[in-house]
């Protein structure tokens, strides 16, 4: 019984149809499947071995027996291991590294980390971890210039007008 004593009509459901063998129930429209992501994450607990090249991020919470050569950037947490050697543009080791790195860019060891094998980095910071091994400071990677532009190659509005120099 509703409100006030009036009782609620309720419709009935739609029936499943029967054609054949299969029922046909309404539906939604299929959910979207997510973005594709550039990261990768080795999870605490998890042991991966093997090699892992390409682009991207790689975040190592678990352990990592082999070889890392990535555009991109690694990170090893205070709970990550790797054995092997890492290529990268930039490394940041909080956890455990037997094995050779070379940061294209930047490599950073935290409170943390400890590096067992020889680094070779445009950048290093060490932030009282340890490294059992030598460093070896690479160039930084050459950044492509931007062209020069005058002011004659920018557009604006009819109503403005450069002045030039005298």
């Amino acid at each position: 019984m509703g409100l006030f004593g009036v009782q609620n009509k309720q419709e009935p459901a739609p029936a499943a149809s029967y054609d054949g063998d299969m029922f046909e129930e309404p539906f939604d429209a299929l959910p979207t499947l997510p973005k594709a992501q550039e990261s990768t994450v080795i999870a605490k607990g998890i042991t991966f071995n093997g090699v892992i090249r390409g682009e991207g991020f790689v975040q190592v919470d678990g352990r990592l027996e082999g070889e890392v050569d990535l555009k991109g950037s690694v990170t090893v947490t205070a709970s990550g291991t790797v054995q092997g050697p890492i290529t990268a543009d930039v490394v940041r080791v909080a956890g455990d590294v037997t094995g050779s790195i070379t940061a294209r860019e930047h490599l950073c060891l935290e409170r943390t980390g400890g590096i067992h094998g020889d680094v070779a980095t445009a950048s290093l910071t060490v932030e009282n971890g340890r490294l059992d091994g030598s460093s070896t400071m690479l160039n930084p990677p050459e950044r492509p210039l931007e062209p020069e532009i005058s002011a004659r190659d920018l557009q604006f509005g009819e109503n403005y007008h450069v002045e030039e120099d005298r």
